[in-house]
């Protein structure tokens, strides 16, 4: 398992299919030293890492309905659509607690990572050190803050949005860690691409003064596409292994339907077991040498 990167894409409500991923593989007694995440990736892997098996799922499906979870008319009023407060303040420290104990104490052992967005630059920042639980919620939240429906976080003098703007699918920050194997738990169906975003002169003017950001934005569905042909290379030479819904997916991003969101949860812990033997033979195997394109 050394050299071995956890690798999870965000989606929003659509990480209710990794919540049942990495439910499986605590079951499994399944850890690895590595773990990096963006926007909901992130959220789902503090919980992995703190070993709470049930809370990913108790804070997107049995909370996913909560009017202070998604809200259009909070959209409109105050251009937040998810309750950033409610999911990353009362979620964590009164109804769902988080184990910052926990994830404290198995981080010594599992490097985490989140992945952001610089609004400067446009490019990706990433966090692997919390000096505290306050820390690592703002960077989680940063990780998760959508362009229109969420303010910047600020850190550390930088401004921070969604991690999935610069890197959705975070397979660079664990090549550049030196993981010689990954295992990549998206949130697409196979095959899946990326289209142009719509409304691009909507961010132009929304975000006039930072333009990295706002060709961040416009190149996103380039970059995600050429990140999926990267997967796709290192699954073919062995040297990854995807996990990813094989049924067509019936719930969106911002899904709140709360049956929709159990069948989500139920279908990413199935095919993870489905293929947990031949995980398991993906990581007792040798890396082999790597020939990006």
């Amino acid at each position: 398992m050394e050299q071995t990167g956890l690798v999870l894409e965000g989606g929003g409500m659509r990480g209710a299919y990794t919540a049942g991923v990495l439910d499986f593989f605590l079951d499994a007694d399944l850890h690895f030293p590595y773990v990096v995440g963006a926007s909901a990736g992130a959220c789902n892997g503090t919980s992995y890492v703190a070993r709470q098996k049930g809370r990913n799922y108790k804070v997107l499906v049995e909370y996913g309905g909560h009017p202070e979870y998604i809200s259009y008319k909070r959209a409109i009023t105050k251009r937040e659509l998810f309750g950033m407060d409610f999911i990353f303040n009362k979620l964590p420290n009164e109804l769902v607690p988080f184990d910052y104990d926990g994830f404290f104490q198995h981080s010594k052992k599992t490097k985490f990572v989140v992945g952001t967005t610089d609004v400067h630059t446009g490019l990706p920042m990433y966090y692997d050190f919390f000096e505290d639980g306050p820390t690592l919620l703002s960077l989680i939240r940063a990780s998760s803050s959508l362009p229109f429906i969420a303010p910047m976080i600020h850190h550390e003098g930088k401004q921070l949005l969604d991690g999935g703007i610069a890197d959705p699918i975070p397979i660079s920050a664990s090549l550049q860690e030196g993981n010689t194997k990954h295992v990549v738990i998206s949130t697409r169906n196979p095959g899946y691409r990326k289209d142009k975003m719509k409304f691009s002169w909507l961010m132009k003017r929304k975000f006039k003064d930072y333009p990295n950001l706002t060709q961040a934005l416009e190149n996103r569905h380039e970059r995600y596409n050429k990140t999926v042909e990267q997967v796709d290379d290192l699954v073919e030479q062995g040297n990854a292994f995807i996990i990813q819904p094989k049924k067509p997916l019936a719930v969106s991003r911002i899904e709140r339907n709360r049956d929709k969101l159990h069948a989500l949860y139920q279908q990413g812990y199935e095919e993870a077991e489905s293929q947990y033997e031949a995980l398991q033979d993906f990581l007792t195997s040798s890396a082999r040498s790597v020939s990006m394109k």
